[in-house]
């Protein structure tokens, strides 16, 4: 009979919602289904009026993914003061996870306590560490538990510690506040979880335990295949590109920097250089960038194959952030040069190579005369780009990824 595996996610999965955590979610959920019947019980942090089974592209709607339940999670449907209210209180005068904001979901409890009193459970797999803390996982002990903690909350609030100038002074006692939160989590999390993944070898390395691995980041195509590698770019290009979600803050702060601190020394040097950011961009900031020079700010866009086909290098200025740079990894697998801080290649396999291939600068100055270089000397770069096609095949691929998770599995629960 098959094993009964119930999927704890509060990100839609791809192609529902496009971001990385999104497609982790789709890896996740189809490595898993070689394991087990698998349903998904679903956190919904986006409002009392999303149904996830009417969301278009959905894979609910045509029977390939099974919803078990939907859970609204208050304070982001109705009673958002309150909830935010209570969330203030515990985050001022809470111990341990309520430092971080952290409240069990009473409903979302109770629905997963019948489910595993049914016997509809053999297995619980929590998609990120915070949702899996929401549903009262860590305090249910009758089924067990496999936590994808891609979030790593220590190493992400160190991290935007590390990049918040001293003189901003109170969001550096909110972050310190709130980093006593996470380590709670974080110590929880390893006390209750029979295994736990990572996306970062350094976190995975940090810890040192038998039941912590990584289980890297993948980026996918636009219908949801395998990354096809490109030609090598435009010898004449002088186009550099880059995507992300600019609403978060992880994304946003970096790009900030990089067009402050970098892009004036960068088309100071090389009139010509082009900046074309694609990814949902908040109105206030697109309106910012588009004034200035060649910077394009461009929008979601359906197929970035097109895009990375343009470019001689991909912009990652990643500054802060936990797991692995999924925007890095998919740079990488299209055969194009990343170029950022060292932050933005934490966490990745194989970091001599990695040091090889990408260009990684600190300094705004370095930063903009190592990118003007690239772009002035095509064989420098084309020979990165080959080296950069043939790291991503010797350390990800999605056959890899299935294995590590079934492997897990079957040391958890056994065999199907």
């Amino acid at each position: 009979m098959p094993k009964k595996i119930l999927f704890v996610t509060s990100f839609p999965p791809f192609p529902m919602d496009r971001s990385g955590g999104g497609i982790r979610s789709r890896l996740l959920l189809d490595a898993l289904s070689t394991c087990g019947q698998v349903s998904i019980f679903y956190l919904n942090y986006r409002g009392a009026d999303h149904d996830l089974q009417k969301i278009p592209e959905s894979p609910f709607s045509d029977g390939t993914l099974r919803l078990s339940k939907s859970v609204l999670i208050p304070g982001h449907g109705t009673g958002k003061v309150g909830a935010y209210a209570a969330k203030a209180f515990d985050f001022v005068a809470g111990r341990g996870m309520a430092a971080a904001g952290l409240r069990v979901s009473k409903e979302a409890r109770r629905l997963m306590g019948e489910m595993i009193d049914r016997g509809e459970v053999d297995l619980v797999v929590g998609r990120l560490s915070r949702p899996t803390a929401v549903a009262g996982l860590l305090e249910e002990l009758r089924v067990p538990l496999i936590v994808d903690a891609d979030d790593w909350e220590p190493s992400r609030t160190i991290a935007q510690i590390r990049a918040t100038p001293a003189h901003n002074l109170p969001l550096r006692v909110f972050l310190h506040r709130y980093l006593q939160g996470s380590q709670a989590l974080g110590d929880r999390l390893l006390e209750r979880a029979d295994h736990v993944w990572l996306a970062s070898e350094a976190d995975t390395a940090m810890l040192a335990r038998p039941n912590v691995t990584t289980l890297p980041n993948l980026p996918l195509a636009k219908a949801g295949e395998s990354i096809t590698p490109l030609a090598r770019s435009d010898r004449a290009s002088k186009t550099l590109f880059a995507v992300g979600q600019w609403s978060r803050s992880q994304n946003s702060d970096g790009m900030k920097w990089f067009l402050r601190s970098v892009w004036p020394l960068l088309f100071e040097r090389m009139p010509e250089a082009e900046l074309r950011i694609s990814g949902d961009t908040p109105e206030a900031l697109a309106r910012e960038w588009r004034a200035l020079p060649n910077v394009r700010p461009l929008g979601f866009v359906d197929d970035l194959r097109a895009e990375y086909e343009k470019a001689a290098l991909v912009a990652a200025p990643i500054t802060w952030g936990g797991g692995t740079k999924i925007k890095v990894l998919e740079a990488l697998a299209y055969g194009r040069v990343p170029v950022g801080p060292d932050h933005a290649f934490d966490g990745l396999a194989d970091v001599s190579s990695v040091q090889t291939i990408a260009a990684v600068e600190n300094d705004p100055a370095r930063t903009a005369e190592t990118i003007a270089s690239l772009l002035d000397d095509p064989q420098a770069r084309h020979t990165r780009e080959a080296a950069a096609v043939e790291y991503y095949r010797e350390n990800y691929s999605v056959a890899a990824f299935n294995r590590h998770v079934r492997n897990t599995v079957e040391q958890v629960i056994g065999p199907e």
